[in-house]
């Protein structure tokens, strides 16, 4: 099993790297099985080699089937199927990319007279499903320390509403420094800089947490995975039916990439023909144009199916092994090192892993406010929490672009008195202090420049259609 490795250690680092044990892990903070799975995901770092570049390439062409293709799915079949499916949440995010100290999946998406969290909008999708065909699908929620709290909160809302709802707490990992890899805290009392280790540790957390064996137990046959944020990501009766009816062991969504897809996954062919998912953005700038939008067509959309069982053996003989990514930082004015590893990234781990095309549709994540305007907006309509694109809109999604001065979310919501009508609108750019009125309406292309010590304001109403508007505008209402 080959393991796709960007960033070997230098000699010097793996001269002064110290030995950890168990023991010692445990003093500071650790539970066994945390220490044990740093230990062994150390360990591989430690000992990986240099990336080989000229062994990498794109997807073999019988890897992707495409969802077009499978065949639909009657509904004695998607009751019979979905009677054995368990829906896993990646739900470890702050969304501090936007300012946010709060759980990503508590960001409000309906704002109309009964509004919904992310999460609102996923648990929605679930108690559709399970009243519709009579069939018990529960809900896993991988929460961090920091989302924990919060989610549990906004579970009490759906407490006896015909969805069973299961949470486990994210593991943490301490960061390392630099140069020794030795762990940065030295009491329990220092867990501050401890960090989760990725979404990849999903799978150590459900065996961890007993649920593989409750649901094993229960009937249940497979996983499906996705970030909850992802709102794109909805339980598929064709991606469901497929996994089950080919005796397929892991299966990936895969989507066109587009040339604004920089940080994720790009799936590639490494060494002997092993499937892995490279981060694109740790790929070392003098190879970056060997990896083209041409060349590599597909992007991960992290939307994962695997078979319970195939977990469990892989899990409890230690043949699960992911892939990892390797970040340096400061922290604390000191130079750390930090190891993630994503969940898809355990791909090349299954015998019998396949990918399957799907439409952009099913990779509509929220990880910015740009994101946030357009799922807040009419261009997309909601029905029992899952969100479409408006049946109105003509033409593929708007490409939106907000400025810093957007990037927070309380500044977002100062800047937008509401949020505006887009379901024509073709390309939005927005940069400087801008701020829009109520029930304004853009279409077509429109870019807004508000230059440096400059402001722009724009009153209720506006009707903005292929414009440029620049310099220093305050309109005021008639």
């Amino acid at each position: 099993m080959s393991s796709l490795d960007l960033f070997a250690p230098s000699a010097e680092t793996k001269r002064l790297s110290v030995k950890l044990t168990v023991e010692q892990l445990e003093k500071i903070g650790m539970t066994k099985m945390e220490a044990k799975d740093f230990i062994t995901l150390r360990e591989r770092f430690l000992n990986k080699p240099l990336m080989e570049w000229e062994r990498v390439n794109p997807l073999p062409k019988d890897f992707c089937a495409s969802l077009d293709s499978l065949p639909s799915v009657d509904k004695d079949r998607a009751t019979e199927i979905l009677g054995k499916l368990v829906v896993v949440q990646l739900n470890g995010g702050l969304g501090s990319a936007m300012g946010l100290t709060a759980a990503k999946s508590s960001l409000q998406i309906l704002n109309n007279d009964s509004p919904h969290s992310i999460l609102d909008c996923k648990i929605l999708q679930i108690e559709k499903l399970n009243q519709d065909y009579g069939v018990d699908i529960p809900l896993v929620l991988m929460n961090s320390p920091s989302t924990d709290e919060e989610t549990l909160q906004i579970l009490k809302s759906h407490e006896g509403k015909g969805i069973k709802i299961h949470t486990f707490l994210q593991g943490e990992h301490p960061l390392m420094h630099k140069d020794t890899l030795a762990p940065l805290p030295k009491s329990k009392g220092e867990r501050q800089g401890w960090i989760p280790p990725g979404s990849g540790e999903v799978f150590q957390g459900l065996l961890r947490a007993g649920l593989l064996d409750k649901f094993k137990s229960a009937g249940k046959e497979f996983l499906f995975i996705s970030n909850v944020e992802n709102m794109g990501a909805t339980i598929d009766l064709k991606l469901l039916n497929h996994i089950y009816s080919n005796q397929i062991d892991f299966q990936l969504e895969l989507t066109n990439r587009i040339s604004t897809d920089s940080h994720g996954g790009l799936p590639i062919s490494y060494k002997e023909g092993k499937v892995h998912i490279m981060e694109i953005s740790q790929v070392p700038f003098e190879y970056h144009k060997q990896f083209t939008v041409s060349r590599y067509q597909y992007w991960n959309t992290n939307n994962m199916w695997a078979r319970i069982n195939n977990v469990l053996n892989m899990l409890k003989l230690n043949a699960l092994e992911l892939d990892f990514i390797i970040k340096y930082k400061t922290s604390g004015g000191r130079n750390v090192a930090q190891i993630e590893t994503p969940a898809a990234m355990s791909i090349h781990s299954f015998k019998r892993a396949v990918g399957v095309v799907v439409p952009r549709s099913r990779y509509r994540p929220v990880n910015s406010t740009a994101h946030l305007l357009a799922a807040q907006s009419n261009l997309y309509q909601f029905s029992d929490g899952a969100m479409t694109l408006n049946a109105s809109r003509i033409g593929p999604e708007p490409l939106i672009k907000l400025g810093e001065h957007f990037t927070v979310i309380s500044e977002y919501q100062k800047r937008f008195k509401s949020v505006p009508n887009i379901l024509e609108l073709d390309h939005l750019t927005v940069s400087g202090d801008v701020t829009f009125g109520s029930n304004m309406t853009l279409k077509g292309t429109v870019i807004i420049v508000a230059d440096h010590g400059e402001r722009i304001d724009f009153p209720d109403g506006v009707i903005l259609e292929n414009k440029i508007v620049s310099g220093n505008l305050q309109l005021k209402e008639n």
